[in-house]
């Protein structure tokens, strides 16, 4: 009978073990599409933004360079200054898609992270329930 009661024991532990760690995967998984598929738009929309902000960074200096190459004439001043005005905005605008962008990633390693955690408590909720029926 110590044998039984002690099977017994063992098996209501795998089962409690087994419950802890199915709820653990499920609150770990709870919101994680909906947080990964703001992550990938927002990464997506801010990938965008630096591609066309850095054309437009690229393109002014281009032109720049055109002007400045015969040096810059009365009639070219106005817009050098507008040309140079929207690199140094671009880039200003670039700064601040590329923080978005890093925190887009961020969140995306976080969900990765959680995904992760949740597939070895399903693992070790499966495990305890094979012992749970072996034992």
């Amino acid at each position: 009978m110590a044998d039984s009661a002690d099977e017994l024991i063992s098996k209501m532990q795998h089962l409690e073990a087994q419950a802890r760690a199915t709820l653990e995967a499920k609150s770990a998984r709870d919101g994680l599409d909906r947080l990964k598929s703001a992550a990938q738009k927002l990464a997506w929309k801010t990938q965008a933004e630096v591609t066309a902000l850095e054309k437009v960074r690229d393109d002014g200096d281009a032109r720049l360079e055109e002007i400045r190459k015969d040096g810059v004439t009365p009639q070219e001043a106005p817009e050098f200054v507008k040309v140079r005005a929207a690199i140094e905005d671009a880039n200003k605008r670039l700064i601040r898609a590329r923080a978005q962008l890093n925190f887009a990633l961020d969140r995306m390693s976080e969900v990765e992270r959680r995904e992760y955690e949740a597939f070895h408590a399903e693992v070790r909720a499966e495990t305890h329930g094979h012992l749970a029926d072996g034992t």
